[in-house]
Order: structure tokens, then sequence, then C-alpha cells
């Protein structure tokens, strides 16, 4: 099979490609500012966070993502953030880079939060083999006038969130690349015809939500789920994970119609009372049950996060101390 990736991504040099772009990950739960402006600063603390994704692993051009998080709680009712990511498919490269801002509203309850959240950035995309894609479906591809030549560009990228999030509770609805930018490389000549050369950012909708069912004091049940949108095609997530004393956890995800992501991780908190604080760490694995299972052998993830609390009445000062 020579390659069908070839195939998907050259198809953008017809004039326009429209798709669901943003990347997809399983441990969303672990990964919300990535998908949600309006969380930064939820946690009261300052958090970094790193994920990486190895999918369809075994499929030549097959996609790799990376992302890195920060978020600082402000002294008062809100919260900034940054998001970077990188993500490779084919000879498709997209980087972007998001500030956000999050003003939280207090709810009634008694630790119920409602943020508002804005991000600004930029998105990077970057079309074209380099030389080193060995699976293209033509040998020579420098001289094959279908194959498009190396087109990079950036373009402004906004984002809007909504997040409510208690002791127990927490829902989030948001849109990525909200200005939905064109990035336009201009015209080419194909076989005597000449075309426009544009991918359209297309926007993204995101719904998710979960809830801590406390059923023992050593063991919490935490079931979520994830929607994704471009209006075009949508991805649906379904997670439970138990976490036993703030100490490990373990649990599984559906997504319907494409693969089964069991997971686990471990976790170090700073004190018992404060699950938000500290280290945790965790492994997923998809395996495929769509049609693509024959061609790979299943998508790794890893993540890594941590969390320290902040002291605004002494100006600024982070507690970095994992063990007291």
């Amino acid at each position: 099979m020579k390659r069908l990736l070839t195939i998907f991504v050259l198809a953008f040099g017809s004039t326009l490609a429209i798709a669901q772009q943003d990347p997809q990950f399983s441990q969303y739960m672990h990964n919300k500012l990535f998908i949600n402006p309006a969380y930064a600063g939820m946690k009261k603390a300052f958090c970094i966070s790193a994920l990486y994704r190895n999918q369809w692993n075994g499929f030549e051009g097959a996609p790799n993502t990376g992302t890195f998080s920060a978020d600082l709680a402000l002294p008062r009712n809100g919260g900034v953030g940054l998001n970077v990511m990188y993500d490779k498919l084919g000879f498709e490269n997209n980087v972007s880079f998001r500030g956000s801002y999050s003003f939280h509203i207090p709810m009634p309850t008694k630790e119920g939060r409602l943020g508002i959240g804005i991000e600004l950035g930029g998105y990077s995309k970057r079309i074209g083999p380099t030389g080193t894609q060995h699976w293209l479906a033509t040998s020579d591809w420098t001289s094959d006038p279908t194959v498009p030549t190396l087109l990079k560009k950036t373009v402004l990228d906004m984002g809007f969130g909504l997040w409510y999030q208690d002791k127990n509770v927490w829902f989030g609805l948001s849109t990525s690349h909200l200005n939905a930018k064109a990035i336009n490389y201009g015209t080419a000549v194909t076989n005597n015809t000449i075309q426009s050369l544009f991918y359209q950012v297309t926007r993204h909708y995101y719904i998710t939500g979960g809830v801590n069912l406390h059923r023992s004091v050593d063991w919490v049940i935490k079931p979520s789920f994830l929607v994704k949108t471009d209006a075009v095609i949508t991805s649906f997530d379904l997670n439970a994970t138990a976490a036993f004393k703030n100490r490990f956890w373990f649990g599984a995800s559906y997504r319907f119609q494409d693969a089964v992501c069991p997971m686990a991780g471990i976790m170090i908190p700073m004190s018992d009372e404060n699950e938000n604080l500290g280290l945790k760490i965790g492994f997923a694995y998809d395996y495929n049950i769509s049609n693509l299972k024959q061609y790979n052998n299943g998508s790794f993830e890893v993540f890594i996060n941590y969390c320290m609390p902040v002291d605004w009445s002494k100006g600024i000062h982070f507690d970095v101390r994992l063990f007291k």
C-alpha cells in the first residue's frame, strides 16, 4: 500500500482541505487547559504539564504529537495559561502557541467557580516533503508536479471557553480556531493547470465533563466524557478511572467506533488534603477496533504533571517541596 496517508495529505492541493485537524488525546482529563482556556488557574496553583502521543504505531507517516502546558492562578479570581503543541502527520507539520486568560466567577456553592476564558496565539502549518519521507507514493517526488513544494505559513489563532468546577464536578464548553483563518500559500502550476493552494483552519468545538464519586475513604471513581466536533466529524469518548488513596489510578476509555484505551498512573501528592498538588504520571494505550487495526500496533500516550501551591501574600512564592 503506497501509502494511504500520502493520498490524504496531497488532497489539499486540489484547492482546499477541510477535516478535523486538532489532535486527539486519550488522557484528555489530564490535559484540560489544551482544550479549554477557561481552565487556567482552576487548581489555584502553578501547574506544568507535558504529554506525548504516538498514534497508530507502525503506520509510516502516522501522527506524533507533543504538548506543553502551564497555568498560574492569579490572586483575585482568575488565571493565566500557556499552551505549546507540535503535531506531525506525514509531511504535514503543525505548531501552535497560545496564551490564555480566565476570569473566575464565584458560584453560590461553597467551592463552585465559573471560568470565562479566551486565548490568543499563532498557528503554523508546514506542508511538503523534506527528502526523508521514504514512504511517499512516488519514488522521485522532486520531479512529480502533483507533489507540492515545501510550504510554510503562520496565522493568528484564537479560542474561547467556559468552565465550571467545584470540589466534585467539572464541565466545560469551548471552541478552538475561533477565527477559522485560511492559510493562503498562493498559486502553483500542476499539469499546466493553475491551482490555488490554501488550507482552511477549521473551527473545533469541545464539550467535556466529569464527576468524583467517593465510594469509600480510600477509593474515588471518576467518570468523564469528551465530545469533539468540527461540525462535520464528531469524536465521542467515555472514560472511567478509579483512584486509590491519592497514590495510583487506573481505568479505561472508549472512543466510539475507534478504540478501547486502558490507562494507569501514579500520584505523589504534596498533601492528602489536596489531590491537585504534587506529581502525576500517566500512561495510556489505544487498541484500535476500527479497520485501521490491521495497519498499526495501537497508540501510546504518556503524560507528566506537577502542581505547586502559590502564596500571593508574600508577593509570589512557590512551595516546590514534594515531601514535607
